[in-house]
């Protein structure tokens, strides 16, 4: 599903900023278990809302603009974008 497109590393790092901004808030208001429907790797894809911004109702505490689209549909398609949400997923599962 990935493709042979890839993200400059100076692109990586900003897309990176961003995910880890959107995680930390997300963790900062919730548990692991609600912002990721128990576990669900896809759902803290969607919770960080990089690709086509937050995708459900929004919570109060979430300012309307700090989860509008950030990536491109080829930015999400590459194996790149892929590592960046494997290591946060980790991160914010070892702080659960």
């Amino acid at each position: 599903m990935t493709t042979s497109s890839k993200i400059s590393e100076d692109r990586i790092l900003e897309i990176y900023i961003e995910a880890k901004r959107r995680m930390d808030l997300w963790l900062s208001h919730s548990t692991f278990d609600e912002m990721t429907a128990m576990g669900s790797k896809l759902r803290f894809d969607m919770a960080l809302g990089l690709h086509g911004g937050y995708p459900f109702e929004k919570p109060k505490w979430m300012n309307n603009k700090a989860f509008n689209d950030f990536i491109t549909e080829s930015e999400f398609d590459t194996s790149e974008y892929q590592e960046i949400i494997n290591q946060l997923f980790e991160q914010a599962e070892e702080k659960n």
